[in-house]
């Protein structure tokens, strides 16, 4: 079989070379903010879980925790605030992507509520994100922001990355 041969026909024979299917449309695993879906956050990784569970207006729903990190949360004095479930690091791994970092803590939530913009404070840096897809970046740009004394962040309803442990606190 030669190279002409191996390579897809996009023309002719009146068939549309790209259609549109399940695995073009919206990415899996993105949920419209707008809808004011009640599903739990997912957080997981040791900054990001304990600023979670310092948090007193984030409501948990479960806590599961390497034997490490247990003992981890009673050395520093962290109040788990719900009975959470000792688990295996793989259990954890099987709930998250193969990229993800946890480091032995995984936490469901409740969303915590979006500000009204007219309730901003009127004085402060006021940072505008839009269509800044890429979890990575926003993390990234959410820590500068943080140096740099930030009061606000506003970001898009759509266009944005959903709120997971890469972002969430």
């Amino acid at each position: 079989m030669s190279d002409r041969d191996r390579r897809p026909n996009f023309r002719g024979k009146g068939g549309k070379p790209f259609q549109k299917g399940p695995k073009f449309g919206r990415p899996q695993g993105r949920r419209d903010r707008e809808s004011g879906s009640d599903g739990p956050v997912i957080l997981y990784g040791w900054h990001t879980v304990a600023a979670a569970l310092a948090n007193p207006d984030r409501q948990i729903r479960k806590l599961y925790l390497t034997e490490n990190a247990a003992k981890r949360l009673a050395e520093e004095n962290i109040a788990t605030r719900v009975t959470p479930e000792i688990v295996r690091p793989g259990d954890i791994d099987r709930r998250l992507t193969p990229d993800a970092v946890h480091q032995g803590l995984l936490a469901e939530a409740d969303p915590l509520p979006s500000p009204d913009i007219d309730t901003l404070a009127q004085e402060g840096i006021v940072l505008v994100l839009d269509q800044i897809t890429d979890p990575h970046n926003v993390g990234a740009i959410l820590r500068s922001a943080a140096a740099f004394a930030v009061k606000a962040i506003v970001t898009t309803a759509r266009h944005s990355p959903e709120a997971t442990g890469v972002l969430e606190v």
